[in-house]
């Protein structure tokens, strides 16, 4: 038996290992003290990179097969080979936009989904960037690499063009850091 805060739970089983994910169902005492079942998914953590090149954010349109188009800030899985967050965030915006070294802050992480997933995504902001050739991975073909104000990205995080929840949180974060 584990306890978790005013959880415990008695049992687990893995109902389902693909590539990308495993899905769990745990066998519970909710905190009322009822017995239930606990559905959830172990996916790899995530980083996203707020990109600013000559005072502009660089942003992402791209197609999701689940979702649809929408922009979001360069990022994705944290692989195995990555020793850290920072290398998978460096990684991930040289593939999807070209830009590489400059100066790395860490902007802390969140939990999108955490009813859901223990899951989480690292954020990170990079100025001073060396501009080069994308690399996009096979799923990345077509993403489209914009340069748009920060005051711009702002208004799309709050009219929700920028799509991707954690995107919009960090695109919020360097803009409230750079107001002061």
């Amino acid at each position: 038996m584990e306890t978790r805060g005013p959880w415990r739970r008695h049992h687990r089983e893995s109902l389902c290992t693909t590539a990308r994910l495993v899905a769990y169902q745990d066998e519970v005492t909710r905190p009322d003290g009822r017995a239930g079942r606990y559905d959830w998914v172990r996916v790899p953590d995530q980083v996203r990179v707020a990109a600013l090149v000559e005072g502009r954010l660089l942003v992402v349109e791209q197609y999701h097969y689940l979702t649809g188009t929408m922009w979001q800030l360069p990022g994705g899985d944290l692989d195995p080979q990555d020793r850290d967050s920072r290398a998978a965030a460096r990684r991930e915006l040289a593939e999807e936009t070209g830009y590489r070294e400059g100066r790395w802050t860490a902007r802390g992480a969140l939990h999108p989904l955490p009813g859901l997933t223990p899951a989480r995504v690292h954020l990170w902001s990079a100025e001073g960037l060396t501009p080069g050739e994308p690399a996009p991975e096979p799923g990345e073909t077509g993403l489209e690499v914009r340069h748009i104000p920060l005051a711009e990205a702002v208004r799309a995080a709050c009219d929700g063009r920028i799509g991707c929840a954690s995107s919009a949180a960090l695109v919020l974060a360097v803009a409230a850091a750079h107001i002061g």
